[in-house]
Order: C-alpha cells, then sequence, then structure tokens
C-alpha cells in the first residue's frame, strides 16, 4: 500500500461513526534497512481531520509551532477536532473507509501528541 492510498479516506470509529478523513500520516524510519543505505519507513498513526475546510499547516500540531498568533489562533480552531491514531488502533481497511478498533473518545488531540516528548 503506498501513502497516497491512505491520505483523504474516510475514518470510523468502532461504533461506524465517521471521525473525518485521513489528513496526514506519522512515519517512523526503523524498518529493514534498505540497500544499505537507509532503513524503512513505516506508519505509526493517522492524523485524521474532522472537518473538509482548509488545510492542515501545522499550527494545529501544538504550541512548539511558531507563527503569527492570529493564524495559529484561526487555524487550532478550524482544527480543534483533528485527532491523531496510533496504527494500533486501526482495525481494518474497508473498501475506501478506515476503520477504528476504538470509540472517539479514546483518541488524543493531535496537539498532545507533540506535547507528550
Amino acid at each position: 500500500m503506498r501513502v497516497s492510498d491512505l491520505i483523504a479516506r474516510p475514518v470510523r470509529d468502532s461504533a461506524g461513526r465517521t471521525l473525518g478523513q485521513v489528513a496526514d500520516l506519522r512515519l517512523v524510519q526503523d524498518g529493514p534497512m534498505l540497500r544499505q543505505v537507509q532503513h524503512a519507513f513505516r506508519v505509526a498513526g493517522l492524523i485524521v481531520a474532522a472537518r473538509h475546510t482548509g488545510r492542515l499547516f501545522g499550527y494545529e500540531r501544538g504550541p512548539a509551532i511558531k507563527g503569527p498568533w492570529l493564524v495559529r489562533a484561526l487555524l487550532g480552531r478550524l482544527h480543534r477536532d483533528t485527532c491523531y491514531v496510533p496504527w494500533e488502533q486501526v482495525d481494518r481497511l474497508d473498501g475506501e473507509a478506515v476503520v477504528l478498533r476504538v470509540g472517539r473518545a479514546d483518541l488524543m488531540p493531535v496537539g498532545e501528541l507533540y506535547r507528550e516528548k
């Protein structure tokens, strides 16, 4: 599966409710060595955006992102429901949708992902 196969897929929780769509992926470079040059990437998790308006510019991901306060505030408000789904919480790819093993209440706001370090 290619990264482009996951982007924009609808995401449903364990109860079948649509949470939004895959807006981005979090990749980790810890796979097997490729041609003795670098390790392969694997998908560590999905960033799911509830709203289709606008794009993710990075401002919604936490306080470490610098930029004009007004832009940060507006985009932060627009993407307040954007959440992070660790790959372990993905149950299956069902047709065009990603189906999770958990409900919305069990998901982490994407800003928390960057605060936990």
